[in-house]
């Protein structure tokens, strides 16, 4: 029932805007463009799959018009894909055309059911390694199999790579010099004209050229030939023609999950050219699978929403369904009353576009970014692309998937321990990062190897910190360890560890516990002062520095160079100086989003000229200087300076400094009156909000919202964060 409400609401939104007339002259322009691109790519696609020109055609009409009614993507092109023609070439040639448009049939109805079930995000977790090697592996086999049409020459029965390879000699001793220019020319054009003119013009080039050359030299080409004339007929499937109905199935199952990629991944292209809403995943597939079934009807093969397509679509000014629909038509008008055009185009014309799209399809480019960025990816694609050309399309891609869950597999079962040496060569920290698994034995092994050479060593603390993940395996192998450390006389410590972390080690830890669980640095502290360990807190600084280094300068160089450069912080943020705060941790800031300021209890000194306070300076750099336009004032519960100045009232601690200091926040206490410390934290936020008021310019930039101005409040027991609500006059929590 949901489903169909959310079926009405497509519909309504979706269909309406097609017989209205606003954008009508951009929709009608935009389908004149397509449709000079779609007539030779459907010719070229139909061609490269082995069925008559006729059957490309149909399918860009059905499909075209279907696919735009229905899909989840306003401007995307439905149509037959040269991606497609190599696995539909296969299915022609084991199966025969009634396979194939059982294929598509079956295609369709799985699209439908994916797309309902809500599955069509499933794409976004293939890797783009796999993705990039699956392309470029049709390009290469695109290329082998227009050979013999390149050459004029009988396709041989198995056109393999193998095949044609063998075939070599035939391809030199027979060239059709006239065919290879052609196709050379195509190419040439494609390659060329897009550079000065829209795409649309270099596929209108690309077929008059090559045409015209032909009718004023008189050479003699392959052409398409003739296209019956009735072009659209339902299309009665002769299942009896059909054997091997489980292979057949394994085929049409192939045919959906490459449709249905090509067709998300067209869909996110025209999501990239920013035009228009984003596209709905699962209503794409729902409305290819209405197209598949459509075309299958009525003799076609299968589509996908094409990139080429809806490229030039888009580009060519679209703005509703209406232009994919309209170019359907104008492909069917051409077919009955312009044949010519279609009849006479040479198949090394569209030879030539096939080449140039495998071209295309094999960058290099691609392999060299994945270089760069991952030498893994690099490892995943060439394994998919060799398995494609050497087996078939989709072993290919299990052979890939694979090898992805494989490599991905390792990678999260890794462990990196680190080893580092803290307080005069008796304490041993080990920084776990990464993930610990059952496969980790052998490297957490090494600790023990490690602690046997350093006979001075007294502790061992594990630090959990930087863990991904651990599993009942994993936390038998630290157990044991700290087991075998301990019988050594060494004390264990495993340290900063996450709630879920405790929870298996604790989980998996069978009689007396061999370890001690320290979550706060100061209880290592007093573990190692109980033993009589010398503690200094510049080693703990010391440890610190190397774990930055090691684990976020190294990893995040590029940052610090830029910022090296200057500071561009967003935020202004005044809080307390309470060891338990720490603000770049709340807001999952990275270095340079926030330029801090802090004191004991967050305090913001009222603004006099004389006065020399150096919150007054920071404040009117960060405006002035910085160009911040938004600035928190973050108090905290449990806030030490509240305490004593609301205990106090009066009277002095007998610190100089501090007691003139607190003196700011009880000015603000005389005003109103807290009844207890929580109440009083409160009050002194929203006094030093007032404080800032005070300061030049800043009331004028608030008043104009051209400055933000936040008070929060930092819950110390449960980690929460509360924000003032001027609705609401009081403070609520914000997640």
């Amino acid at each position: 029932m949901g489903y169909r409400a959310s079926l009405l609401r497509f519909l309504s939104g979706e269909i309406k805007p097609i017989f209205r007339k606003q954008y009508l002259r951009e929709d009608i322009g935009a389908s004149i463009a397509v449709a000079f691109v779609a007539i030779p790519l459907s010719l070229a696609v139909s061609l490269a799959t082995g069925v008559g020109a006729e059957v490309g055609l149909i399918s860009a009409v059905i499909g075209g018009i279907l696919g735009a009614l229905f899909g989840g993507c306003r401007l995307s092109v439905t149509g037959p894909a040269v991606a497609m023609s190599v696995l539909l070439a296969n299915t022609m040639n084991e199966f025969g055309f009634a396979g194939l448009l059982v294929a598509g049939f079956v295609c369709g109805v799985l699209q439908i059911v994916f797309g309902v079930s809500k599955l069509g995000r499933v794409t976004k977790y293939i890797p783009l390694s796999l993705i990039l090697a699956f392309t470029a592996g049709i390009g290469f086999l695109l290329f082998f199999e227009q050979l013999p049409h390149i050459f004029q020459l009988a396709e041989p029965d198995n056109n393999t790579i193998g095949m044609t390879v063998r075939h070599a000699h035939l391809y030199l001793r027979h060239i059709s010099s006239a065919g290879v220019l052609l196709t050379v020319l195509t190419i040439v054009i494609l390659s060329i004209v897009p550079r000065y003119l829209p795409r649309a013009y270099s596929f209108v080039f690309a077929v008059i050229i090559p045409m015209a050359i032909i009718h004023f030299t008189g050479i003699n080409v392959n052409v398409v030939g003739e296209i019956p004339h009735d072009l659209i007929h339902p299309e009665i499937i002769d299942f009896s023609l059909i054997h091997n109905w489980h292979r057949l199935l394994i085929t049409a199952l192939e045919v959906f999950i490459l449709a249905s990629l090509e067709t998300l991944l067209s869909s996110s292209a025209v999501d990239l050219m920013g035009k228009g809403d984003l596209h709905n995943p699962n209503q794409e597939l729902i409305g290819q699978g209405i197209a598949n079934i459509g075309t299958s009807i009525f003799g076609g093969i299968p589509v996908t929403g094409v990139v080429a397509r809806s490229s030039v679509n888009v580009l060519a000014g679209a703005k509703t369904r209406r232009a994919a629909i309209f170019h359907s038509f104008i492909v069917l008008a051409v077919v009955y009353f312009a044949p010519q055009l279609i009849e006479n185009m040479p198949v090394a014309v569209l030879s030539g576009i096939l080449l140039a799209a495998a071209f295309k399809m094999m960058n290099i480019r691609q392999v060299i970014d994945l270089w760069r960025s991952d030498r893994v990816d690099v490892l995943i694609y060439f394994i998919t692309f060799f398995a494609i050309i050497c087996t078939d399309l989709v072993s290919g891609i299990q052979t890939g998937l694979l090898a992805a869950f494989i490599i991905v597999g390792f990678r999260m079962l890794r462990t990196r321990a680190e080893i580092k040496l803290w307080t005069n060569n008796n304490v041993l920290r080990v920084g776990l990062a990464g993930n610990i698994s059952f496969l980790s034995y052998e490297k957490l092994a090494n600790i023990k190897e490690f602690v046997q050479n350093h006979k001075a060593l007294q502790f061992v603390v594990f630090e959990f910190a930087d863990l991904h993940n651990i599993d009942s395996g994993g936390a038998k192998h630290l157990i044991s360890i700290a087991d075998e450390l301990t019988e050594a006389g060494l004390k264990v410590v495993f340290h900063s560890m996450k709630d879920y972390q405790q929870n298996i080690i604790i989980a998996n830890t069978f009689g007396e516990k061999s370890y001690h669980i320290t979550i706060a640095e100061h209880q290592i502290k007093d573990l190692l002062e109980k033993s009589g360990v010398t503690h200094s807190a510049n080693d703990v600084l010391r440890h610190g520095i190397t774990k930055y280094v090691s684990h976020y300068a190294q990893n995040n160089q590029q940052l610090i160079t830029t910022l090296a450069q200057g500071q561009k912080p967003h935020t202004l943020l005044i809080t307390c100086s309470d060891s338990r705060l720490n603000p770049n941790a709340f807001f999952s800031a990275n270095i340079g989003e926030i330029f801090i300021v802090r004191n004991v209890g967050n305090v913001v000194p009222p603004y006099m000229p004389d006065n020399i306070y150096s919150e007054i300076a920071a404040i009117e750099y960060a405006i002035a200087e910085l160009g911040v336009r938004n600035i928190v004032i973050c108090a905290h519960t449990e806030c030490g300076a509240v305490k004593a100045s609301v205990a106090t009232g009066d009277d002095k601690l007998g610190y100089i400094g501090l007691d003139n200091w607190l003196g700011l926040i009880k000015a603000g206490f005389k005003i109103n009156k807290p009844k207890d410390a929580a109440e009083g934290v409160r009050i002194n936020l929203l006094h030093q909000v007032q404080n800032l008021k005070t300061y030049p310019g800043i009331g004028e930039m608030l008043a104009s919202k051209e400055l933000t101005l936040n008070a929060w409040i930092y819950d110390v027991h449960s980690g929460h964060m509360l924000e003032w609500s001027n609705e609401k006059r009081d403070f609520v929590q914000i997640v």
